[in-house]
């Protein structure tokens, strides 16, 4: 008959609940993902400031959980008040990331490459007239 069933229903699998402070799978991933985009952008940061400073370096990414983003970073050395400084902080701030309880500090590897383009600013350029001589 129609009606007859074999198929039993099953309770859903038992989740082990989380320790206080843990984060769950699919808020690392996204903060990872968000830091992945962070990085992706600084490591362009000698092309959008026509700079040349080049090397790896540490930055301390803030996420708030309760907005779900990243609020603040922290440029270190070697890129530290040097003309790309703010470009790397422009890059990871308001990344979103799942929300969570409180907020996480976060270093992050930055790698800037060399900008074959940039011009140092010791040399004249040539195609500019040097106003004293007429």
């Amino acid at each position: 008959p129609l009606t007859s069933s074999t198929v039993e229903a099953k309770a859903p699998p038992r989740e082990e609940p989380k320790k206080d402070g843990e984060l769950s799978e699919d808020t690392q991933a996204q903060i990872k993902v968000a830091l992945r985009r962070g990085g992706e952008k600084a490591s362009q940061c000698n092309i959008v400031t026509n700079s040349n400073v080049v090397g790896e370096g540490e930055v301390e990414v803030l996420v708030d959980g309760k907005v779900g983003k990243v609020i603040d970073a922290t440029v270190g050395a070697p890129f530290a008040g040097t003309s790309v400084e703010a470009c790397i902080k422009r890059s990871f701030i308001d990344e979103y990331a799942l929300t969570f309880d409180g907020q996480l500090t976060i270093p992050y590897k930055v790698t800037l490459a060399e900008n074959k383009n940039a011009v140092d600013p010791k040399k004249k350029d040539p195609k500019k007239k040097d106003p004293k001589k007429k």
